[in-house]
């Protein structure tokens, strides 16, 4: 999960940790675990945060971008 992204995009669209958690229906306790890697997002979470903050590409944010190449291999 690129953290930095995410708090980017909540800042860009002007959401406080508090606002995103009560339009998400979660605690802010939960939503503070989940953005700093204690507790992951589950699918339906990912879903929902990609509406609320407008996100055009979610697996900028969602997924670890990574420098290794499928080599086709299993």
């Amino acid at each position: 999960m690129q953290i930095n992204k995410l708090k980017a995009k909540m800042t860009e669209r002007g959401y406080t940790q508090k606002r995103l958690a009560s339009n998400m229906g979660i605690s802010i306790q939960t939503l503070n675990s989940k953005i700093n890697g204690k507790a992951t997002f589950s699918l339906d979470e990912a879903v929902l945060l990609t509406k609320i903050l407008s996100i055009e590409n979610p697996l900028e944010i969602f997924f670890e971008s990574s420098s290794h190449k499928c080599n086709g291999r299993n």
